[in-house]
């Protein structure tokens, strides 16, 4: 196991107890006290006078041994060979009055990474998002240690020190291994045998972050680094150890590498679980240290950009529920807008709902910008009436010879006729011209209509012609919603029953209905009704006809509104979400 003790420390709060011992240091540094001690040596904190600058001082305890000595002096080297802002740089390599050898480096002040984590949760100097350009930054100087051929081999948070002004630096490099160099680390015990720390593949490093390949034997290789680096990673997400600690072999059970799939309740992106899964995969699928600081820092390049995106969100949808508290049509239109736009910045932002409740549940009130349209609709299908009516109309005005010619010879009848005929075929080119027809108008329209089922009723018994025009006329105009259902079939019944009243009423009258011995006859040749029953039953069947006729026809009118209000309405709705 690596000494890490000491260089852990000096993230540690300062201590100003003195120093354990040791000969003199040069003159120019002046010792306030110790920062730590471990095993190998102890950490002062100085000032170099001749700068006026705080530093912090490694130096080895009394009566070293040779191979310590060596490490020590290795550790120095390698950390002052590696010019890079996340490793500690070394000013000064020496020895004491009495042999003894220290190195002056940097004086870090704030907390190693093992301690932010525990609770970064709670401090808002260590959310996600910085501790993950952190691990970045780590990344990189891990990344500039291995193209010097330096494997750091005992890389975990307590090692990873957090500045308090957003300085990261990594520690610890005293059993870091050279790759083109003779480890000072393999060396002859007595009796001519290698110690187990001097063998390749000997377990240096901290159990959890070692690399499974090492434990099996395999040289060393910068994969090692990664692993550990991935080991790192899964920490700062998941909020807990990849493998347990406890156990040097737990890393060579199956485990579950997402930290996603390990802590549900934190909220794990897809991409930080794929580095993670490719860091402390098979050795050969590993990620490079660079490449995994760029997969990293382009997550949080994005990651930056959905947080602003989540916080707009959040925003547009508070003002999007407030407005849909009001029932005015204004209020309604901003609701939708700020809730499309709560959705288009966050799809998991619960506006949907929302929005799926407003399109359900239109304002109270309709816009001005939807009833508008629905006069147009009006409009366009007065127009459709009119194209299919007016050759109908022309056609009735072109057959008034033949009826003459027949031997219909009534002058009131014949100008009845052609006088509705004539309104009617004007109303319909009145209405192509593209001016609407008001509701009175329409009303003038139905009483000459009802003029007409007269004059049917009259000269051609109110049995045979009368009834089909009724159906026609009520079918026709009951379609305007304007006007009164109601309205429509009293007129039209009024028009259709006046002859069957004045038969009975008026001498002289001149009906086509004959009795012979109290028979209805309408045609000898084929059948005969008793007339009472005759006309009861006539009456009660046009009576329901009109109205049935009335009615389904209405209904089909308000259930095609309705499908456009519908229509429109959405429209609407979705022209709110793109203003």
């Amino acid at each position: 196991m690596a000494d890490s003790a000491t260089d852990q420390t000096i993230a540690a709060t300062e201590h100003t107890g003195g120093v354990t011992g040791g000969g003199k240091l040069p003159a120019r540094y002046r010792i306030s006290g110790s920062l730590g001690a471990g095993g190998m040596g102890e950490v002062l904190l100085a000032t170099d006078s001749q700068i006026d600058r705080e530093v912090a001082i490694k130096r080895m305890l009394l009566e070293p041994s040779a191979p310590a000595v060596a490490r020590f002096l290795r550790e120095a080297k390698v950390q002052g060979r590696l010019d890079h802002p996340a490793i500690v740089p070394v000013h000064e390599l020496a020895n004491d009055s009495e042999g003894r050898p220290f190195f002056v480096m940097k004086r870090l002040v704030g907390t190693t990474l093992g301690d932010a984590l525990a609770r970064h949760t709670n401090d808002p100097r260590y959310t996600r998002q910085k501790l993950l350009r952190a691990f970045a930054d780590v990344c990189l100087a891990i990344e500039l240690a291995h193209s010097r051929n330096v494997i750091h081999r005992d890389l975990k948070p307590a090692n990873i020190m957090l500045g308090d002004y957003g300085e990261v630096y990594v520690l610890d490099w005293g059993i870091a291994r050279v790759l083109d160099e003779t480890d000072p680390m393999i060396a002859a015990a007595p009796g001519g045998e290698r110690t187990e720390l001097t063998q390749v593949g000997a377990l240096l490093g901290t159990p959890g972050f070692i690399a499974p390949e090492l434990l099996r034997g395999e040289p060393i290789e910068t994969g090692a680094d990664v692993f550990a680096l991935g080991a790192i990673l899964f920490e700062i997400l998941a909020g807990r150890p990849l493998v347990s600690r406890g156990s040097v072999a737990a890393v060579l059970d199956d485990f579950e590498p997402r930290p996603s799939v390990r802590s549900p309740d934190r909220d794990i992106a897809p991409e930080l679980d794929a580095i993670v899964v490719a860091a402390v995969g098979p050795l050969a699928q590993r990620p490079s240290a660079r490449a995994l600081a760029d997969r990293v820092e382009q997550f949080l390049d994005g990651d930056r950009d959905l947080a602003q995106r989540t916080r707009l969100a959040v925003a547009h949808l508070d003002a999007a529920r407030v407005a849909a508290e009001s029932d005015s049509t204004e209020s309604h239109a901003l609701a939708m807008r700020e809730a499309g736009r709560a959705l288009a910045l966050d799809p998991r932002s619960g506006a949907a709902d929302l929005l799926g409740r407003l399109m359900l549940q239109p304002p109270k009130v309709l816009p001005p910008e939807v009833l508008q349209r629905f006069a147009e609709l009006d409009e366009q299908g007065a127009r459709l009436k009119a194209k299919m009516f007016w050759p109908t109309y022309t056609i009735s005005l072109l057959l008034v010879p033949l009826l003459v010619w027949l031997g219909f010879h009534g002058v009131i009848g014949i100008s009845i006729y052609i006088v509705v005929n004539l309104t009617n075929l004007a109303g319909c080119f009145f209405v192509l011209a593209r001016k609407k027809a008001s509701a009175l108008e329409m009303y003038m329209s139905l009483c000459l209509n009802g003029l007409l089922i007269m004059v049917g009723a009259i000269n051609f018994t109110p049995l045979i012609l009368a009834p089909g025009i009724t159906i026609v006329t009520v079918m026709m105009f009951s379609s305007d919603l304007r006007l009164s259902l109601h309205k429509v079939i009293g007129i039209a019944s009024v028009a259709m029953l006046i002859p069957f009243v004045c038969e009975k009423l008026v001498a002289g009258w001149p009906t086509h209905l004959s009795t012979i011995g109290g028979d209805l006859r309408i045609h000898a040749d084929y059948f005969t009704m008793h007339s009472t029953q005759a006309i009861i039953t006539f009456l009660c069947f046009m009576t329901v006809m009109v109205i049935v006729s009335a009615y389904g026809t209405r209904r089909l009118a308000i259930d095609g509104r309705k499908a456009l209000e519908a229509t429109e309405l959405q429209a609407w709705h979705l022209r709110q979400l793109v203003r």
